[in-house]
C-alpha cells in the first residue's frame, strides 16, 4: 500500500501504518464485564458507570436473578421501602415476576439508544442520576415503564427505582 495517494480531484490520502497509534475503531483496553461469575457459581456485580448497571439490571431480568438484584442492585433504601412488608424480599421476587418484561423492554430500549438524544440523564437529587427515554420513543414504542433512578451508593451505582 502507498503511504500516500493524490486522486484526480486534488485530494490526498495519507496512509499510516504506525502500529503503535493501532486501530481507531477498536475498543481501547480489555472489555470488563460488570457481572462476574465465580468459579463457585456466585455472582458479584461490578458497575461503575450507569451503562453498565442498566446492562446489569436487563441480566438480571432476563436470568430471573432476584437474589443477585436484592442483594448486590438495589439500593439500601429501597429494600428498606420492602422491609415495611413482612415478607419484603417475596414481595420484591413477586414484583419483578409481574414486571420483568416491560421493565425489560424499557431497557432495552435504553441501552440501545445510550448516546443518542432518546435517552436523556439528568440529576436526580444528591447521589442520584434520572435516566429516561424521551416522551416520544415512549409513545412510539408504548412502554409502560419510562425512567430509572439510579444513586450512588457504598463506592458503587444502585438502583433506587424504576417507574
Amino acid at each position: 500500500m502507498p503511504d500516500r495517494l493524490v486522486r484526480e480531484d486534488g485530494t490526498v490520502v495519507v496512509y499510516n501504518s504506525d502500529s503503535e497509534e493501532g486501530d481507531p475503531g477498536a475498543p481501547i483496553g480489555p472489555q470488563r464485564s460488570p457481572w462476574i461469575e465465580r468459579d463457585d457459581g456466585t455472582i458479584e456485580i461490578d458497575a461503575r458507570t450507569p451503562e453498565e448497571m442498566l446492562a446489569v439490571i436487563l441480566q438480571c431480568l432476563q436470568s430471573k436473578r432476584w437474589d443477585v438484584m436484592w442483594e448486590q442492585v438495589l439500593a439500601e433504601q429501597t429494600r428498606l421501602a420492602y422491609d415495611t412488608n413482612s415478607n419484603s424480599k417475596d414481595a420484591f421476587k413477586a414484583e419483578m415476576e409481574r414486571k420483568r418484561v416491560k421493565m425489560a423492554r424499557t431497557l432495552n430500549r435504553m441501552i440501545a439508544a445510550l448516546g443518542t438524544h432518546e435517552v436523556i440523564m439528568e440529576p436526580a437529587g444528591p447521589n442520584a442520576l434520572r435516566i429516561r427515554l424521551w416522551p416520544q420513543t415512549v409513545r412510539e414504542a408504548k412502554l409502560d415503564i419510562k425512567e430509572v433512578i439510579l444513586i450512588e451508593e457504598n463506592f458503587g451505582i444502585r438502583l433506587a427505582t424504576v417507574r
